[in-house]
């Protein structure tokens, strides 16, 4: 996958122990939670106590992002070489329900560090974006920024 591979050529200047840095790992999925739930504000899926629009869209792209490289960087401290090709899901589902698979997907991948709860995180995240209107070519477009 090409994103994956943009996000780990910049990991690789960083020094790697040859045992799994679990707490490392669980630091970033950490921060990766806290980047879904900056979007979530940001596109006001849960926000109660304001009337404000929408944050703006390149501001929700950055954050979206942000939150991507992130869960890419675990993926890189897991040392795993490559990831399927997404595949997109079906059907409508509301942003709500995408953030709670976001999340429950992510704190699986917290306990287990599995390649394949990676790929299911990366999978719900794709899908969280896609439906804010996010497109492949944008993502890639920001991360060469």
């Amino acid at each position: 996958m090409k994103l994956y591979t943009l996000v780990t050529n910049r990991e690789l200047a960083v020094a790697t122990n040859d045992v799994l840095d679990t707490k490392r790992i669980r630091l970033k999925i950490l921060a990766f939670i806290d980047s879904v739930s900056e979007l979530g504000e940001q596109a006001r899926v849960y926000t109660f106590w304001h009337d404000h629009a929408p944050a703006a869209r390149e501001e929700m792209l950055e954050t979206y992002v942000q939150g991507m490289t992130m869960l890419m960087s675990v993926g890189f401290d897991m040392r795993i070489d490559s990831l399927k090709q997404y595949e997109e899901l079906p059907g409508d589902v509301a942003l709500d329900e995408l953030m709670f698979r976001v999340y429950d997907s992510a704190l699986k991948l917290k306990s287990s560090f599995s390649p394949i709860d990676l790929e299911n995180t990366l999978d719900d995240y794709f899908h969280l974006g896609f439906a804010l209107g996010f497109t492949i070519d944008e993502v890639v477009l920001s991360l060469n920024e």
